[in-house]
């Protein structure tokens, strides 16, 4: 009898235990999901922090972070649900508008992309990229600013080889000068300039188009995961927006994080803290409740209207979730 009554109490105070742990510390019952970023400090930063800090484990998420090279690789990982979340710079955002992804929230305003030019091709300007070899990635920011640029000048595509490459190829064909220029973004610019020093300058970048190149990156998800797994989705945003709020009250911190994480050397790192406006969840907050984000995608799918990487106009609510995080986290 003393035994049952033994076992009776044993058994009773660990009920007990385990209903006094939070869900954020009961790993064994934690949402599993791999989350995609992509290598510079835009596409690190807030899933790093959030990894680092806690902020996942808050939402009582079990997160693995996967490295990508871009966003459409990224997006096809994702429709064959590989991957459930992932952060995209501007170029991947054609396949939002597309429908095969939605966007959750922005994580900040791009303001990076460059045409840089090598002294050998003897061009001074945007225009003398005529009959040049210029190395770009089709579909990404690169290559909306090189349209841009070049529609501005007077000429098109048409009128330049344009040489359709990944990034670490952009980059050794600009060292190998087996180009004459490439429109790319941080941090493969400094890495050129750090590699060619004087021999290459820039000709044009996106802050001489910001009339009409708003250039936002997002968090993004699979209509179909997100329509499956609301509190997931809710959970995930709300552990990324601690993550920008906190970015942006500890860059330096954030900066160590990044590099960390990506072996890259700090003071690489801490040169991208320039290349965007770093957004916090009031920004969000407040740009999807006054009408301002609504603005930046619609003149973000403009460009990609008029370069003809998107042939149709598409209503912005139809894949940026503005009313949905309105009604559901940022509320």
């Amino acid at each position: 009898m003393k035994k049952i009554i033994l076992f009776i109490f044993i058994m009773a105070f660990a009920v007990s235990c385990s209903g006094n742990k939070t869900s954020g510390e009961n790993s064994s019952s934690a949402d599993k999901i791999r989350v995609a970023y992509l290598a510079d400090f835009a596409g690190t930063s807030a899933a790093a922090i959030a990894q680092e800090k806690g902020f996942f484990k808050e939402e009582n998420l079990d997160v693995e972070l996967v490295k990508f090279l871009n966003g459409p690789s990224e997006i096809a990982a994702m429709l064959s649900k590989d991957i459930q979340f992932a952060y995209i710079g501007h170029g991947a955002h054609s396949l939002a508008i597309q429908g095969k992804v939605n966007v959750l929230i922005p994580n900040a305003l791009g303001k990076s992309e460059q045409i840089i030019v090598g002294k050998w091709a003897n061009v001074n300007d945007v225009a003398g990229l005529k009959g040049k070899t210029v190395g770009t990635q089709l579909g990404t920011s690169g290559d909306i600013v090189l349209d841009i640029a070049l529609r501005k000048s007077g000429i098109t595509k048409s009128d330049v080889n344009v040489v359709n490459m990944d990034v670490s190829g952009i980059v050794s064909s600009m060292v190998g000068k087996k180009v004459d220029a490439v429109s790319v973004w941080a941090p493969y610019t400094f890495e050129i300039s750090k590699q060619l020093g004087d021999e290459v300058f820039v000709i044009a970048s996106i802050t001489n188009y910001l009339d009409e190149a708003v250039f936002p990156s997002s968090w993004i998800v699979t209509p179909e995961y997100q329509k499956d797994n609301p509190d997931i989705v809710n959970r995930f945003t709300k552990a990324i927006l601690k993550a920008m709020d906190y970015r942006s009250a500890n860059m330096d911190e954030s900066i160590e994080i990044v590099a960390k994480l990506n072996g890259t050397p700090i003071d690489s790192v801490a040169l991208e803290e320039e290349t965007a406006i770093w957004l916090t969840s009031d920004d969000v907050k407040k740009a999807y409740s006054d009408g301002d984000a609504a603005k930046w995608y619609e003149a973000q799918q403009k460009i990609f209207i008029n370069s003809g990487v998107v042939t149709d106009e598409v209503d912005v609510n139809n894949y940026v979730q503005i009313k949905y995080m309105n009604d559901n986290v940022l509320k």
